[in-house]
């Protein structure tokens, strides 16, 4: 999509309608993890990757445990094993399997002697003891994967040069079945330096959630178009994220994802929105001096006749919470807002498409775009 066809107040009041039409009241209530939200997930992908270099679903799960305990044992010997977190487990009573040494970045397979199949894999992690993995991406509920330290590598070995028989149980349970997605977005920059704009998209089970996050998701797909075309100074990422509402952990998956792919250090700032439509007068939230006169400034440029609110306290809320610790000198602030009786209808079947004041979403764009744009000069 091109982003001239954002260009006016009109231009985007239409959009906002249009979107909220797909994404509340035609799927309706979207919790993560079911098949409302996997078509809302998809259909903002389709939105951003239309305009935006860099566009991908970032699958997680809500919830994913191991049981204990997870085993390889040779003639009574337990192999010293962790797991990587998201992966598929064996049946419950385990299989009898040859340890194999495979090409790729998981080195060792394991045989189920019976099918003759590949039916779990052995990682080795950069520690001299077993420390657990995380997987993503296409590898959520891929083989069951252990995870061995390089101390354990000979050992290993030995297995693998005398074809010796293992048995291997690894059970884990997961939630949900349907697949569940952040929706992740990149306009790379002059600098690594990143600026991480949010919002969730997910509901919760009785409601649309068109103010409760919707509208505001629907805001920063604006703001993703709107730079699309742009060679910002600082790398831009636009996250719509899921599972907000059941433990933000769409949001804590992404900081995993960000620290295992050690990219966690290039974030400079977390923009995080929630709700810019309970009312015209935005609601900023942060301890961090110098943003909160940066958004000052903003509302005094724009002149937009609204009551914003500024509150000097802690900005680590909602998912932006799970961002805080992920680097030493990552910086943040928090948008709501207030003015309006929406309020009210939060958490409700009111909460739907034909409730949401069209006027906030345009200010909030306003005042958003701006800060973005005023960011990449600190």
């Amino acid at each position: 999509m091109s982003a001239t066809i954002l260009d006016t107040p009109e231009q985007r009041a239409a959009y906002v309608q249009r979107m909220l039409q797909a994404l509340c009241s035609e799927p309706g209530p979207h919790p993560s993890g079911t098949e409302a939200y996997e078509q809302v997930a998809r259909r903002i992908h389709m939105e951003l990757d239309a305009a935006l270099p860099t566009v991908f679903l970032d699958r997680y799960l809500d919830f994913w445990q191991v049981l204990p305990r997870p085993e390889i044992i040779y003639q009574g010997k337990r192999v010293a094993v962790e797991v990587a977190e998201n992966c598929a487990g064996t049946s419950p009573a385990g299989f009898t399997g040859v340890i194999e040494r495979i090409d790729g970045p998981v080195p060792y397979g394991i045989v189920d002697i019976n099918s003759g199949e590949m039916a779990a894999c052995i990682a080795v992690g950069k520690d001299v003891h077993a420390q657990r993995g995380y997987l993503f991406d296409d590898e959520v509920l891929s083989l069951p994967r252990f995870v061995i330290g390089i101390g354990e590598v000979p050992f290993v070995d030995l297995l693998v040069a005398e074809c010796a028989q293992v048995q291997v149980r690894l059970r884990v349970v997961y939630a949900p079945e349907v697949p569940t997605y952040n929706i992740i977005a990149t306009i790379p920059g002059e600098l690594p330096d990143e600026i991480l704009v949010m919002a969730h998209a997910d509901s919760i089970i009785m409601t649309e959630g068109a103010n409760d996050n919707m509208a505001t998701a629907i805001v920063t797909l604006m703001l993703a178009q709107a730079f699309a075309e742009t060679r910002p100074r600082c790398t831009l990422t636009f996250a719509i994220t899921g599972s907000e509402e059941y433990g933000l952990m769409g949001a804590r998956h992404y900081v995993r994802r960000r620290q295992v792919e050690g990219t966690a250090g290039r974030l400079k700032f977390v923009v995080n929105s929630d709700s810019l439509t309970y009312g015209p007068n935005l609601w900023a939230t942060t301890h961090d001096r110098e943003l909160m006169d940066l958004v000052q400034s903003v509302h005094r440029d724009l002149a937009l006749g609204t009551e914003p609110i500024y509150s000097a306290a802690e900005c680590w809320m909602n998912d932006a919470a799970c961002f805080r610790d992920i680097n030493r000198h990552i910086r943040g602030i928090n948008f709501n807002s207030r003015g309006y009786e929406t309020l009210a209808a939060n958490h409700t079947p009111a909460d739907k498409a034909a409730n949401v004041p069209i006027d906030c979403a345009e200010s909030a764009f306003l005042v958003l775009r701006a800060l973005i744009e005023r960011l990449q000069s600190l």
